[in-house]
């Protein structure tokens, strides 16, 4: 018998582990991801970073692939030439240099690193914080002393031949394409979405669209006080920043009654609680759908991420 969205789920628990080839659901909890963070400060190399990689779809380029990177002292600039880094300051506070004229450039295959940043915009980041970082701009992380700075880094491949919609923000950043969104900032447009709730109980708004036929390279600010209609997206992969508030998120099973994107419910799959703090990734092809309990609410960033077709 199929059920309605919110009946049909099996509570399950999720460890993260690290997948080779096209990983599944997963989510690396706000817990989960300070106890990495803490690992990792135990296991700085000379240039004073450590890392891990969470997921890797196997991509040649060096995209789709989510990296865990903890840094406590200024880090090394570099440039990609097809790779667009989307960032979730995980902890930590520094500076951002992004821009300008990578001195010292060494590297081969559109990866680049040098010694100095000459000119460059610099911006002061800190938990909490999303950034976007176009390709092909040089950039580097400056730490204070005693201080760190530890990201969650998303390798996006570069969008060709963008031609953004005529409803795009405009975006005030130097250089162009870079953004950033600071937490107090999404905390203000969390609490200006709680004033614009629709029928359907959420509001949303777009921080970025660059232009991508298929809608990918996008990022959206979204807020939810009851549940979701369930979704499925082809040639998306949803990569998900929770900003406030907790849920539960359906994933898997087969979707109901399907229209686009949307479906009237799932039948099957699996539920995983999920909370501020937390980053999730969501296939391309998978029906999901967000639970939010009476009187409660989920508010987060989501990253669309075009499918990797091997």
């Amino acid at each position: 018998m199929m059920l309605p969205l919110r009946l049909v789920f099996t509570v399950v628990l999720l460890f993260p582990a690290l997948q080779d080839v096209s990983p599944e659901f997963i989510r690396w909890s706000t817990e989960d991801l300070a106890r990495r963070d803490v690992a990792l400060s135990t296991r700085m190399r000379p240039d004073h970073s450590a890392r891990e990689t969470l997921a890797e779809y196997g991509n040649p380029s060096g995209a789709h692939r989510f990296r865990f990177i903890r840094r406590d002292a200024d880090g090394i600039p570099e440039r990609h030439a097809g790779i667009e880094d989307v960032v979730f300051i995980q902890s930590g506070a520094g500076t951002i240099v992004v821009g300008g004229n990578m001195i010292g450039q060494t590297g081969s295959n559109g990866e680049y690193t040098g010694t100095d940043i000459q000119g460059g915009t610099r911006y002061s980041v800190s938990a909490g914080d999303v950034i976007h970082i176009p390709a092909d701009v040089p950039h580097r992380y400056l730490v204070p002393e005693g201080g760190h700075v530890t990201y969650v880094l998303v390798r996006m491949p570069v969008l060709n031949n963008p031609v953004a919609p005529d409803d795009a923000p405009v975006l005030n950043f130097d250089p162009p394409g870079f953004a950033l969104w600071r937490n107090v900032e999404l905390q203000q447009r969390h609490n200006a979405l709680t004033g614009q709730i629709g029928p359907d109980h959420s509001a949303r708004e777009t921080l970025a669209d660059y232009g991508s036929p298929t809608r990918s390279h996008r990022f959206r600010y979204i807020h939810r006080n009851a549940d979701g209609l369930p979704e499925i997206h082809d040639n998306i992969i949803d990569v998900v920043f929770i900003k406030s508030g907790a849920g539960r998120l359906l994933v898997g099973g087969e979707i109901l009654n399907r229209r686009g994107s949307l479906g009237s419910g799932i039948d099957g799959g699996a539920t995983y609680p999920v909370a501020a703090g937390d980053v999730l990734h969501i296939p391309a092809k998978t029906p999901h759908g967000y639970l939010v309990e009476d009187g409660e609410h989920i508010t987060y960033v989501l990253v669309r991420l075009p499918a990797f077709l091997p």
